[in-house]
């Protein structure tokens, strides 16, 4: 019973909801393929962030965004940067369970939900 107590505490479930640090951010996007939804306007897409900074996209249209950058900065948040937003936008990353992470912003609105994270670029 306690070592079940103990592994409930432990899982990343028991997260939930709490801002994930700078470096755990890094280590959860470097070098990853995921899939994403954008929740204002419920548009998917696929991203892979690249080791030197390199955000690419994929949209289900096959358009790719080409351009675009992305990085942690000192608070932990994911940023990229977008052809609106040339000197990106940062959002928190909370764990959400089951391999599912929330992009939160400032102003606390849940603006993207990330799954399917891989290794490499697999766009």
């Amino acid at each position: 019973m306690i070592a079940l107590a103990v592994a409930v505490a432990l899982s990343p479930a028991a997260f939930a909801g709490e801002n994930r640090s700078a470096e755990e951010v890094n280590a959860l996007m470097t070098d990853k393929t995921f899939d994403g939804v954008y929740i204002p306007k419920n548009k998917q897409f696929s991203a892979y962030e690249a080791p030197d900074g390199t955000h690419n996209v994929l949209r289900p249209s096959g358009k790719r965004d080409k351009g675009r950058k992305w990085w942690v900065n000192d608070k932990g948040q994911h940023c990229t940067t977008h052809k609106k937003y040339p000197e990106g936008r940062c959002a928190y990353v909370q764990d959400a369970g089951n391999g599912e992470y929330h992009k939160i912003n400032d102003s606390g609105e849940h603006t993207h939900t990330l799954t399917n994270f891989r290794d490499g670029n697999q766009l």
